[in-house]
């Protein structure tokens, strides 16, 4: 049986917030909101996005005017002006300002920034083909961004040249930790794991680079 009672209004925006209202709710500020003056410097394209609210889409807005500059390489930040805020809404999720050090972090998040994160006890425990012991990558956390480039491409041309390798050898070659099989699930031809991985045995790897 399908109910096409509305229950939920979802709103927010992708680099600040999304919230929840009850259906009601938002419907009585949708009233209250064509009631009200339009102010006159509204621009139309914001105007096209407010009303698109009454379709019940949860979409992502983007309140730049046509005239204004282009400047899609800056962060995004939220425009207080053309924020809706719709009483009694619930927040379930809400961005975490980025660290004041961000922008010499391209930008990234305090999350992101740490994903690369190499603790000293980590190195012991870490697989070594996990890419936070990849040479260039180290470089490019120490801020030696020559030295990142050069490594990236010095280790490129040895998956090339090992690559080549592979496909002279006759006897073939076999991923150490997936096989191709029958996806028990999907009924489709998959990469299957084949177990091992964290028994923390990597003696029989081929030739990797770490740091």
């Amino acid at each position: 049986m399908l109910f096409k009672k509305k229950l939920k209004f979802l709103y927010g925006k992708w680099t600040e917030f999304i919230k929840s209202a009850d259906a009601g709710a938002h419907e009585a500020w949708a009233r209250g909101r064509d009631e009200r003056e339009t102010p006159a410097h509204t621009p139309k394209k914001v105007l096209a996005k407010f009303n698109s609210f009454k379709q019940g889409a949860l979409r992502s807005m983007s309140m730049q005017d046509s005239d204004e500059p282009d400047n899609s390489d800056d962060v995004p930040k939220p425009d207080e002006t053309y924020n809706i805020d719709i009483p009694g809404s619930t927040t379930l999720w809400e961005a975490k300002p980025r660290p004041t050090n961000s922008s010499q972090y391209y930008q990234f998040t305090e999350f992101a920034m740490s994903l690369n994160e190499l603790e000293r006890d980590m190195k012991g425990q870490l697989c070594p083909t996990d890419s936070r012991l990849r040479p260039d990558v180290r470089m490019l956390e120490q801020g030696d961004i020559d030295g990142a480039a050069a490594e990236k491409t010095r280790l490129e041309e040895k998956q090339r040249t090992t690559r080549k390798s592979m496909k002279k050898a006759t006897d073939g070659w076999q991923p150490r930790w997936f096989s191709q099989g029958t996806n028990p699930y999907t009924k489709q031809e998959d990469w299957l794991y084949n177990g091992g991985y964290w028994d923390r045995n990597y003696q029989h790897l081929k030739d990797i680079d770490i740091f």
